[in-house]
């Protein structure tokens, strides 16, 4: 019987070549891009999750107040991790992570081969009793149990070795200490928050790292495995109970308590704006697939008059309705599973560049992983359920009497098929709306006055051997004829950290939390900040502030010599400055300090700053940048040459609205597709019943347009009513995402008619097709079709 259904499936699906292709291809299109995009959902959602006992492990992040500043930071005590692991019951195994340098770039050298390399790790020996990271090469708890050993992973220790065994080979660490690589282990994979190449045995960190950092006790990312009985809240709950969590007077210490698995989504610390980001995805690929397999099932009962008549014989013969259920079933199963065949091929072949377009990496691994195959088992099955349900039951239920009497009644007449039409369009005109808000406001934050400029700027890391040749480094920087203007900074503006410092006045009860950034004085025009109240004596200025500051210490009247209490000192504001954003425009303007260093040589070069060189305008910059990089060999040959443009760090603030805009771009273009399709099968469903009517009509003298107003008008009031329903459901949608940015734009009322107009003139003209194409027919052919 099976047999038979598949042989009647194949029959009529080459027998009505176009609207099988129609059908395939729209499922097809609406499955791949279904599948991508949950694929990517799943992917994120299983970050982390490979580790043994992952929902056992946890991170503690420490919340702290003190002088009225309130920090959120990963970097616990050893003092308190090791109290915590002695005092706490719940607590099975506990291992430690410190960032190596704490702007996050350390320079490795093996022979000539050197870089900076970020993001490196000291790690206890119980790193791999938490994390199933693989090695190809070398003990991995064995390597972190001894001083000077490292663990590199292949793709660096390839950039440094080629392919040569580099196991028992010596690097060189920050030009200073000899380290062995003792252990080569696998690439990271892609669904891992974590992102060093390199670990180093955490018993080698005292005699690595400057002596601030482990005078008192060393600081880094603690992570538990706790015992089946307690859960992270409990656990949170009782650190702050009953175990002492701070040895600094004065303040007010809470833990925070971040499942491993939920890290990347949004814990207490990470962005959480990658839980929304995330959701968003889910929700547009659910949309896409439900827009296809309703596209599906109006395109099928399209068709139903061809049906009839066979329904009907199957009838009369004894076919009861169960049987022809199970047909038509099997016939959707058939086509849902040829589609999703091709869906997968199509998903493979659009896959890089959907993630390029996201900025998104998911490893060949995952795509074969259980999680991956439940899911796209699951999108089949659905599509199955849903596609053939309703025009299995639909098509069998037509009376065998009227159908051969020649009267076609259909079960249900149109009012089913116009509210998928309804829910379509809704769906599409939501999408076509958010893509047009999320394109403004993404122009918006491009657009927006910075209070600074940052074209034609490169900043440059500086290592500490440049310290005792600054002066005449930066005069070999300033020779170079496209070089306008240079700076210096401690940290790299936006591709870095800032300092916090807690500032008042002396009239003031409690400090202040100020971003706090520590320059030279040329940073000011350099980065071509504007003066609010400028200093009398620019190179005599030591503080600087913004309006913003000023306001909040309560000295925007009168600022200037106003006396500011901070990090241990005082010191005289001698210059204000127009506010100005030192992070992405999606946040409100900070207020911001700027400590003006005397002796720039020093102070930035020996602890690797970053220097800014500004470009003139139409400076050939391939030809400039080669030039600097040989300035940099020559006055620090054994340090990387290693730079960046601001203006590309700038529009990477907001990478994540640029990669939000891209996908509805795409998926709403796909949406829109295959809501027309749909569109036109219930035109050609409604020209179909409508043959004679149109037939007749046209031997009465009816024209063209009056035929083709006739059998667009029903569809296009469909539409509108699309509009009205989706307008208010968009426009609240949009407005809850606005609000998550501080400078935002202003949904105006055009914007609904704009979007309105572009579905109107979508339905048009995807309507107009199929109403001509039934006006032109011969009437005498229409008349003897019935």
């Amino acid at each position: 019987m099976l047999t038979s259904y598949i042989k009647i499936t194949v029959r009529n699906l080459w027998r009505n070549k176009l609207y099988s292709a129609l059908n395939i291809g729209g499922l097809a299109l609406g499955m791949a891009i279904s599948m991508l995009m949950l694929l990517y959902v799943v992917h994120e959602y299983n970050y982390d999750r490979f580790h043994p006992k992952a929902q056992q492990t946890v991170r503690m992040t420490i919340e702290q107040e003190r002088d009225g500043m309130h920090l959120n930071s990963v970097a616990v005590s050893f003092r308190v991790s090791d109290r915590i692991k002695r005092q706490v019951p719940h607590v099975e195994q506990m291992t430690r992570l410190i960032s190596s340098d704490w702007q996050g770039k350390d320079i490795v050298r093996y022979q000539d081969q050197q870089f900076f390399v970020k993001d490196i790790l000291y790690a206890d020996s119980s790193f791999f009793d938490f994390f199933a990271f693989p090695m190809k090469q070398g003990n991995g708890r064995l390597a972190l149990s001894r001083p000077g050993s490292v663990i590199l992973t292949e793709s660096l220790a390839r950039k440094f070795f080629g392919q040569a065994d580099a196991l028992g080979k010596t690097v060189l660490f920050n030009n200073k200490h000899r380290l062995t690589v003792a252990g080569i282990m696998q690439d990271l994979p892609s669904n891992t928050a974590f992102t060093f190449p390199m670990l180093i045995a955490t018993s080698s960190f005292k005699q690595l790292a400057p002596a601030w950092r482990w005078e008192t006790a060393p600081e880094g990312e603690t992570y538990f495995r706790l015992s089946p009985t307690i859960t992270s809240q409990q656990f949170a709950s009782f650190l702050n109970k009953h175990i002492k969590l701070s040895d600094e007077p004065k303040t007010k210490t809470t833990a925070l308590i971040d499942p491993l698995t939920s890290m990347h989504i949004g814990g207490n610390v990470t962005n959480s704006t990658v839980g929304s980001y995330v959701q968003t995805f889910l929700w547009i690929g659910i949309s896409v697939l439900l827009l296809a397999l309703i596209n599906y099932m109006n395109l099928t009962t399209a068709r139903a008059t061809v049906r009839a008549k066979e329904v009907s014989m199957r009838k009369v013969l004894g076919g009861d309705q169960r049987a022809l259920v199970s047909q038509f079933f099997v016939e959707s199963a058939f086509v849902s599973t040829l589609s999703f065949c091709l869906g997968v091929g199509l998903m493979l072949l659009i896959k890089d560049p959907f993630l390029s377009l996201i900025d998104a990496k998911i490893d060949q691994s995952f795509l074969i992983s259980s999680f991956s195959l439940l899911t796209l088992t699951g999108i089949l099955l659905t599509s199955i359920l849903v596609s053939g349900s309703y025009p299995a039951f639909v098509l069998s239920r037509f009376s065998p009497i009227n159908i051969l009497k020649g009267q076609l009644s259909l079960p249900g007449n149109l009012s089913v098929r116009q509210v998928l039409v309804v829910f379509q369009f809704v769906v599409s005109i939501t999408l076509i709306f958010c893509t047009v808000v999320a394109q403004r406001q993404l122009r918006h934050m491009q657009t927006k006055d910075l209070g600074l400029n940052v074209d034609q700027v490169m900043g440059i890391s500086l290592s500490g051997s440049l310290g005792k040749q600054y002066n005449s480094f930066r005069q070999d920087i300033l020779a170079q004829s496209g070089v306008e203007r240079i700076a210096t900074s401690a940290m790299a503006f936006y591709n870095g950290g800032f300092n916090v410092w807690a500032v008042k006045t002396a009239k003031m009860q409690k400090p202040i939390t100020l971003t706090g950034l520590s320059v030279d004085s040329a940073f000011v025009p350099t980065l071509r900040l504007r003066w609010k109240n400028p200093p009398q004596d620019a190179t005599a200025g030591q503080v600087f502030i913004n309006e913003m500051a000023a306001k909040e210490l309560g000295i925007a009247k009168n600022p200037l010599g106003q006396i500011l209490s901070f990090g241990g000192m005082e010191q005289e504001v001698r210059g204000v400055v127009e506010d100005f954003h030192t992070s992405s425009v999606k946040d409100p303007i900070q207020p911001t300090l700027l400590l003006v260093s005397p002796d720039t040589s020093r102070t930035f070069a020996d602890y690797n700053g970053t220097l800014y060189v500004r470009f003139r305008k139409g400076a050939d910059l391939q030809q400039q940048v080669k030039a600097i990089g040989q300035v940099v060999q020559k006055h620090a040959p054994n340090s990387p040459f290693d730079y960046y443009f601001l203006d590309d760090a700038f529009n990477r603030l907001f990478q994540t609205e640029q990669r939000l805009a891209n996908v509805l771009n795409v998926f709403t273009a796909a949406g829109i597709l295959i809501a027309c399709l749909g569109l036109f099968g219930l035109v050609a469903f409604a020209a179909e019943r409508r043959t004679k009517e149109i037939g007749i009509r046209k031997v009465l003298g009816a024209s063209v347009s009056s035929l083709v107003g006739l059998l667009s008008q029903d569809f296009l009031k469909l539409v509108a009513l699309a509009i009205l329903i989706a307008c208010p459901i968009a426009w609240y949608t949009m407005n809850e995402w606005l609000q998550a940015y501080a400078y935002r734009i202003t949904i105006d009322w055009w914007l609904f008619v704009l979007v309105g107009a572009l579905a109107l003139g979508i339905a048009f003209l995807t309507v107009s097709y199929q109403s001509i194409r039934a006006a032109l027919v011969n009437p005498v052919k229409s008349l003897r079709s019935e």
